[in-house]
């Protein structure tokens, strides 16, 4: 129980979203292997649940979260339908590769694919006596995936997801010249020290196919070969990463908890701080269609940038309900997932003048 609280509290917003999350995971821990394995029950406030990640897929936006939920929106989020699923365990992560197929992954090691755009799902690989929760799933191209998570996890498909192989992550020192590291490397009084086994949070790509690993304890990974191979990155500090964002050619922006921010020129070797304006957790970015960039985390967080993310402003959320996922809908409105369930919100000069 101790182990799997400790993920908890130690992996992006699926983990870190105060007391009422973890209330939910000891439940869990106390539920039948049966409940887990028994189809999700359709609940009338289902878009209110914790829900933690998403994608816009073609017209419509899929969404996943506790208890097995999966909701689909064809109106840019204004309403959700929720879809039956065959498992209730809290799913972590959702991705597509086209409109049609796509696969979503969480707790006991749970893996579930569909065919259709997400109208039905087919569980693939489950795994609960290892007891390693999926943090993130990812695929550079219809057969060949891969699956991050808690203590080391990494798995990889070479079939579209229809069996999946544990891969050995030993990740080779990145070697560079002492002068060429930031001066301002910080330190983070709270990390742990996890040995070997550091919580891999997200895995992320770049137009080009490069690849980022975000990790526990100040670790940042890269592969320049499809993740056949992986270097560990020089890091600015030593706290936890819960996600990466690639920018154009080699820029990067990094982030994680208490609002630690970092911006790479080049690729991960040096980096800069940025300061964010908080010190709450962050945990997802994108760069949204007129070329901002936003970033979401804990505390209601929400930072805009509108120049290419040398600096940010806050746009704090009255409600302060964590996000874990930010999207930006057809209609440009952007989607928050988290703590609150999905809501839209329009913020000026982002989105068209739209239904509230």
């Amino acid at each position: 129980m101790q182990n799997l609280c400790s993920i908890l509290l130690h992996s992006r917003l699926r983990s870190t979203l105060l007391a009422g999350l973890i209330l939910f995971t000891l439940s869990i821990l106390t539920t039948p292997d049966c409940a887990l394995a028994a189809d999700s029950q359709i609940m009338a406030l289902a878009e209110k649940s914790l829900l933690l990640d998403g994608q816009v897929v073609g017209d419509k936006i899929v969404v996943v979260g506790e208890r097995g939920h999966i909701l689909i929106s064809e109106d840019h989020g204004f309403s959700w339908q929720q879809q039956q699923i065959p498992t209730r365990a809290t799913l972590t992560s959702v991705y597509f590769i086209d409109p049609a197929n796509g696969w979503a992954a969480g707790h006991a090691g749970i893996i579930l694919r569909t065919r259709d755009g997400g109208q039905r799902w087919q569980e693939v690989y489950a795994n609960e006596e290892d007891g390693r929760p999926i943090l993130d799933i990812w695929f550079r191209g219809p057969n060949h995936g891969y699956a991050v998570g808690a203590y080391g996890l990494i798995m990889a498909t070479k079939d579209a997801g229809e069996t999946w192989d544990p891969l050995d992550f030993n990740p080779a020192t990145l070697k560079v010249d002492d002068a060429s590291m930031d001066d301002s490397r910080e330190e983070e009084p709270e990390a742990e020290a996890w040995g070997i086994d550091f919580h891999l949070n997200q895995i992320a790509a770049t137009e080009s196919g490069r690849v980022y690993i975000a990790a526990e304890a100040g670790n940042l990974y890269r592969s320049d070969d499809g993740c056949r191979s992986w270097v560990s990155l020089p890091s600015p500090y030593e706290g936890s990463f819960y996600g990466t964002l690639p920018l154009k050619q080699a820029s990067l922006l990094a982030f994680g908890l208490r609002g630690h921010l970092f911006r790479s020129e080049d690729a991960g070797i040096k980096w800069t701080s940025i300061d964010s304006g908080t010190q709450a957790t962050l945990n997802d970015g994108i760069r949204l269609r007129d070329g901002r960039i936003a970033l979401a985390g804990l505390a209601g967080t929400l930072l805009i940038s509108s120049d290419d993310g040398h600096s940010f402003e806050l746009f704090a959320q009255t409600d302060r309900a964590g996000i874990a996922r930010i999207l930006q809908a057809d209609d440009n409105a952007l989607i928050l997932i988290g703590e609150h369930g999905v809501k839209r919100l329009n913020l000026p000069g982002t989105t068209k003048e739209a239904r509230q």
